[in-house]
């Protein structure tokens, strides 16, 4: 059924609105309560709803790391879908993060919303793929090279994720360093894990640590999703008997950046690729 267009009021998505969250949980996503509720607390992240009638009937958030943003959890209740509401909400999502200094926006799309973002401007710029059913060896008790982060590696583990990244992402990483764990070569650091952080970041500057790294992420949780530009990992991936399940989109809009995702062994999540 094809809806007439709607124009509904966009504004803060507040504590106070939390209690719309369940209604509007896709499904087959993981739980998204979490998450919303990180959104509406932290003070990088500016979450906006859309009303109509007074009912929330989506929301997003603008994610802003310096020079970057990412919009995350654009959602729309599936009673006012195809009405435009996505592409109200994306379009304020855009606009408040050009009135700050932020040079870049990324999404990661489901099939559904990249027709939606690339009338906006945004150019797929490559595709993460999916995972499940697999088995890495396990994690062996020898790997000397494998430690807890320790404060002084900071300066070390921030450098990496700049260069693969491409982003400022200490606001986000400060929050997982009790958890996290480092691979050492020489005492140089050439490696981390995040378990914490979203689906369990994995950020490797050499295929020996992406690999050792990966078995603890998988020992973790089987599923994992990795760039497309990772050929390594994937060929990893696939040859222990993964299987890929589906592809989604990596999105831009504005300055390009210089990002290496050959060296991205598990994502964050789809908020933050």
């Amino acid at each position: 059924m094809v809806m007439i267009s709607i124009a509904p009021k966009i504004e803060k998505f507040l504590s106070a609105d939390l209690e719309a969250v369940p209604g509007l949980q896709p499904e087959g996503w993981p739980d998204i309560f979490p998450s919303i509720q990180y959104y509406c607390a932290a003070d990088f992240c500016f979450p906006l709803k859309a009303t109509v009638n007074g009912t929330t009937a989506g929301m997003g958030t603008a994610i802003i790391l310096g020079n970057t943003a990412w919009l995350a959890h654009i959602i729309v209740s599936p009673q006012y879908r195809n009405a435009g509401i996505g592409t109200a909400l994306t379009k304020a999502l855009v606009e408040l993060v050009q009135h700050t200094p932020c040079k870049t926006i990324l999404l990661i799309a489901t099939a559904l919303g990249e027709p939606v973002y690339k009338k906006l401007g945004f150019e797929v710029q490559t595709q993460y793929v999916f995972f499940d059913e697999g088995a890495l060896p396990k994690p062996g008790l020898d790997v000397q090279e494998i430690k807890p982060f320790e404060k002084q590696k900071e300066k070390d583990l921030l450098q990496l994720d700049r260069r693969v990244s491409g982003e400022n992402r200490k606001k986000l990483l400060e929050q997982h360093y009790e958890s996290c764990l480092v691979f050492l070569e020489d005492r140089a650091l050439k490696g981390f894990y995040m378990p914490t952080l979203g689906e369990g970041l994995v950020v490797a500057d050499t295929h020996t640590a992406g690999f050792e790294l990966m078995k603890y992420r998988t020992a973790e949780a089987k599923k994992i999703c990795i760039p497309a530009d990772n050929l390594h990992g994937v060929d990893l991936l696939t040859n222990h008997g993964f299987k890929e399940v589906r592809k989604a989109s990596r999105m831009v809009l504005g300055e390009k950046l210089e990002w290496h995702g050959s060296k991205i062994y598990s994502r964050i999540g789809g908020n933050l690729g």
